[in-house]
Order: C-alpha cells, then structure tokens, then sequence
C-alpha cells in the first residue's frame, strides 16, 4: 500500500479528477495550498489573472532580460509578478501497490507541459490504512 501525494497547478484540478476517475480512481482529498520552487514564485503578468485573488502582499516587478536556463523569459512588453508562493493543490491517493503506476502515468499525462510549475509526485509507504465504517483493515480498506 502507498501514499500518493501530488502538487499540481490550480487551473488542472478538474482535468486531473476526470483523468482518475477514467481509470477507477474515486477517493482523492485535494487541498489547497501555496508554494514556491524552481519557478521562485514568479508568474508572467498574463497569466496572473485570476491566481493572484488567493495572494497577500503581490508586488510587480520590472520587465526582466530573458533568462535561458530559468524558462521565465519575459519579451519586451512583459512583466513578471513576483506573489512570493503560488496557489497549488496538493492531492493525496492511498492506494495498493499495483494501482501507483497507472495513478502516476494519469497524473503526469494530465499536468505535464514541459514549464516550471508543472508539479511534483511524491510516493511513500503506508504502514496500514483501516475504514471506520466497516474497520476492515489494509487492502480492503482501500476498495
């Protein structure tokens, strides 16, 4: 049995859900939540609309060089915001081992684009997991 947490974009939440569902996957907990990596919580003034509603303390910065190696050129007519942490969902799935593998591939088909900020998957072990309910343990827990 494993835990599957992913940290996706905000705007891929729907197409995401739909993606598990396709492959029988119904018990996901999202969550939302902020955060920063290679991207350093900057986003390009056109794509600010409607992610900045969720941020405190945004200030624009000026229009940047291109930057090669960090993927966030900005053109002439550009700016970048800086928001400090960008608004995310973070998924968790407990699932049996044989069901990570398609869980992970639907995860990544749906949110990979090749930019910054596509995600991260993080797989762990879980010890057991028990539904309260009926308190079948493991496995059974899980269907």
């Amino acid at each position: 049995m494993k835990k599957i947490v992913a940290i996706i974009r905000d705007e891929r939440v729907e197409d995401t859900k739909t993606a598990l569902e396709k492959i029988g996957v119904l018990g996901v907990t999202f969550f939302h939540v902020t955060g920063r990596g290679e991207q350093k919580g900057r986003i390009r003034s056109t794509a600010s609309r409607g992610m900045l509603r969720r941020e405190q303390g945004t200030r624009l910065l000026m229009p940047r060089e291109p930057e090669p190696e960090s993927g966030l050129s900005a053109g002439p007519a550009e700016q970048e915001v800086d928001v400090g942490f960008l608004p995310k969902r973070m998924l968790i799935i407990v699932a049996g081992d044989r069901d990570v593998q398609p869980i992970v591939q639907a995860i990544i088909s749906v949110n990979q684009s090749g930019r910054y900020g596509d995600g991260k998957i993080f797989i762990s072990p879980m010890v057991s997991a028990i539904r309260v309910r009926t308190g079948e343990h493991g496995d059974d827990a899980l269907s």
